[in-house]
């Protein structure tokens, strides 16, 4: 009869470490989290339009957190002021996304499943208009 006794032991010890390995992934995938989950309440973006007329912060998410409006703005007509503004605001919302985005890279990966999730809902949820930032 042999002991194996031995080879068991060793086995539990892969099977432990294996264990301690997930553990300590999963801790290091919580902190991290974490954090992007404070970028996601601290990020704002500010663009401004090309010619200084229109100034938006935005948050992740879409929220506005302010809208300003320079001198320029005042030899504008209404119509063209509004499309500018919103043109202004849709590049802001997606600076601010895109920013998280990046930032989920830089957390959890270029190719990880939520940096590619977050870049693909800058995109579609906050299309660029073309406005320089």
């Amino acid at each position: 009869m042999t002991d194996d006794t031995f080879g068991i032991d060793e086995g539990f010890a892969a099977a432990r470490r294996q264990l301690d390995d997930i553990n300590r992934q999963a801790q290091q995938n919580r902190e991290r989290a974490q954090a992007l989950a404070a970028d996601v309440e601290s990020i704002t973006e500010s663009v401004r339009s090309p010619r200084g007329e229109v100034t938006v912060r935005a948050r992740v998410g879409g929220k506005l957190a302010g809208l300003d409006f320079g001198p320029a703005a005042e030899g504008l007509a209404l119509p063209v002021l509004a499309q500018l503004t919103l043109e202004t605001i849709a590049q802001a919302q997606h600076k601010a996304m895109s920013v998280l985005a990046d930032r989920s890279a830089e957390l959890f990966g270029a190719e990880s499943d939520i940096a590619t999730s977050l870049k693909s809902d800058a995109r579609r949820g906050y299309p660029t208009t073309g406005l320089e930032s």
